[in-house]
């Protein structure tokens, strides 16, 4: 029995669903696999890095040049070289004609929820492909059961074919205490000793950022704190946040980086005061998990999801609006105790959750998928079975 992966998404500078599937697949040793699966073929359009990616011995990569778009290389580059019994697509989407079963992770159906949310420009041909990739896979993964359900609601997807997986975090975001890179990378970053509020994740419209600049310059006007803003993250949707820091009077207060390590990451949240992610809608989060991981207080919004992911040991926004993030953020800075018991709740919730055991529970997942019959073109109305 073969199983193939996409790996597009573990090329260059990986962010969410990068992390995602390196984390997954480096548990896969040849214990882990053995009598599941005989082959595992790792399809990317160029050499991972091992330095910074591991792949273990059961698992083979496969380079399929060029590397072109995401949907095109799956298309018309992967889709007719994969011949596996099973093809795992870890994000959203599967190819329009795969010769074997396919297992589907979707994140999230934010998409559909709240189109407003993203550019106009091809919103719609996603949240069609998203729907379709879900409905048209053998099985589906979700993260979390809220996305679950909102994958059955938005896409009319089957509830007897999709899996709750949890997700978990790097063991490298972890508390330090004392650790001297603490305050290097503080001073690196901000070139001071002074405490910050962090923002992590692209700056897509649905995550408020440049509210979160306005609310920051607000608390700064308020109350003075000698707090900085750091915010990580590609600015895929063309946020002048050095504008608007300037017209807001903050610009020696508010620091903007694309991308920082893993190692580096890790040591910024110890750092931080607290991470606040006011994002309008938020099912998962990746950079909650990791803070609360970290012993770092979290600030973030009221959502199911959102309440999910981070177990209630969260200073939840009722609505991600300036006065809303000011109260937030002034409590966290003037609140030593609750600092306290967010960072002990967050640390007792992070332990519940490892990248082994999600690991372990996405190969059962596949296995299973293997088990199932294919769909025949006479079947093509069947839930449980494979589309051709």
């Amino acid at each position: 029995m073969k199983l193939g992966v996409n790996g597009w998404r573990m090329q260059g500078q990986r962010t969410g669903i990068g992390r995602y599937l390196s984390n997954v697949i480096r548990y896969w040793t040849d214990d882990a696999v053995a009598g599941r699966f005989d082959e595992i073929n790792f399809y990317t359009p160029t050499a991972v890095d091992r330095s910074d990616v591991h792949l273990p011995d059961a698992v083979t990569e496969r380079i399929v040049s060029p590397a072109w778009r995401m949907l095109l290389w799956e298309n018309l580059r992967l889709a007719p070289t994969a011949n596996d019994d099973v093809l795992f697509c870890p994000s959203y989407t599967r190819p329009l004609l795969a010769r074997g079963r396919t297992v589907v992770t979707t994140h999230d159906a934010t998409i559909h929820m709240y189109p407003e949310l993203y550019p106009f420009k091809g919103r719609a041909a996603y949240d069609r492909l998203y729907g379709w990739s879900a409905r048209r896979a053998t099985l589906v993964i979700t993260t979390s059961e809220t996305v679950r359900l909102d994958v059955v609601q938005c896409y009319g997807v089957s509830p007897s074919k999709i899996r709750v997986v949890p997700l978990a975090v790097a063991d490298s975001f972890k508390p330090r205490p004392g650790h001297p890179g603490v305050d290097e990378v503080r001073e690196r970053y901000l070139g001071s000793a002074a405490p910050f509020f962090l923002f992590v994740g692209k700056l897509t419209t649905r995550r408020n950022v440049p509210k979160l600049v306005e609310a920051f310059a607000e608390m700064k006007r308020r109350s003075a704190p000698p707090h900085k803003l750091l915010v990580i993250g590609l600015n895929t949707t063309g946020v002048d946040l050095a504008a608007s820091a300037a017209a807001l009077g903050v610009s020696s207060d508010v620091v903007h980086r694309e991308y920082v390590s893993d190692d580096d990451l890790g040591l910024l949240y110890n750092a931080a005061e607290a991470l606040i992610i006011p994002a309008t809608f938020e099912t998962l989060s990746f950079p909650v998990m990791e803070a609360q991981a970290s012993g770092t207080p979290v600030i973030t919004i009221d959502t199911l999801g959102m309440r999910e992911t981070a177990g209630g040991a969260a200073l939840l926004l009722p609505k991600a609006e300036i006065p809303e993030m000011v109260d937030a953020m002034e409590r966290i800075v003037a609140d030593t105790a609750l600092r306290r018991e967010l960072i002990e709740r967050g640390l007792a919730h992070a332990k519940r959750f490892s990248w082994q055991r999600c690991s372990a529970d996405t190969l059962a997942v596949l296995e299973e998928a293997a088990s199932l019959p294919r769909r025949s073109r006479a079947g093509h109305g069947a839930e449980t079975t494979q589309d051709d």
